[in-house]
């Protein structure tokens, strides 16, 4: 049940079904001087909600917005079946290891097969970006949130990022130290592990605890860190977004 409502919330944040709806309410609340008050007050109260949740799906994914350049995102509606023969899942589907997603020979028809909807035309220098929601898993340390996969012309992919929660960060922190090598550093973060070329930081993690995770209730216990993370493919001349090297220069 607990998973449920865990992807419940993240797809919500990243569907764009909910525009119409506000829209249709809003229409309906300015006509509404017509009806009786508890029909404008029931009206308003709705109005109010969607506008709320609306909030919440352009404070998800602002923070993109200081760094890359977002074009006109689409929501594409994949038809092909996913590797394992069934139809392709709003949110990816049973993930068993990160790794499945976490990796740099992932490719854009892999995605498409996947997830049955997915933002495109999100761009980060001439990279294209792929984005899709995932919730990986029912336990504490598992992740939710939003995964971008950066392609270059040759679809080969070179950036992956996250921005999401977790209940308990280690496991994510265990597997990119020993798939990418990030290390720990000082920090005033709960957490902050890099990865250098050159003594130049070319990936990084950030795990930060929300205030509310003292709260003893079954949601704060799935959602108590912060996670942030930019992996780069290792090459001549890679480096972090200019987000990141923001965040590093002031820390």
């Amino acid at each position: 049940m607990r998973w449920i409502t865990k992807r419940c919330i993240v797809l919500l944040l990243f569907s764009g079904v909910i525009v119409v709806p506000l829209l249709l309410i809003n229409s309906t609340s300015e006509m509404g001087s017509t009806t009786g008050s508890d029909d404008a007050g029931t009206w308003q109260r709705m109005t109010q909600w969607f506008g709320n949740v609306g909030d919440s799906i352009t404070d998800f994914f602002a923070s993109d917005n200081d760094t890359d350049a977002i074009g006109v995102v689409t929501q594409e509606s994949a038809l092909t079946a996913n590797p394992t023969g069934n139809t392709p899942h709003l949110d990816g589907g049973v993930i068993g290891r990160f790794g499945d997603i976490i990796n740099m020979n992932i490719t854009p028809k892999w995605i498409t097969q996947r997830w049955a909807r997915v933002s495109k035309n999100i761009q980060s220098g001439p990279w294209q970006g792929y984005r899709v929601p995932i919730v990986t898993g029912e336990k504490t340390n598992d992740l939710a949130g939003a995964l971008t996969y950066y392609f270059d012309n040759q679809q080969q992919l070179q950036r992956i990022a996250f921005r999401g929660t977790t209940g308990e960060p280690q496991r994510i922190i265990t597997m990119l130290q020993q798939e990418f090598h990030l290390t720990k550093r000082p920090t005033s973060l709960t957490g902050l592990y890099i990865k250098s070329q050159n003594r130049r930081p070319v990936s990084v993690l950030m795990i930060t605890r929300l205030p509310h995770a003292a709260t003893q209730n079954d949601a704060a216990r799935y959602s108590q860190y912060t996670i942030q993370f930019e992996l780069n493919r290792p090459s001549i001349g890679t480096q972090l977004s200019d987000r990141y090297k923001n965040i590093l220069a002031a820390k």
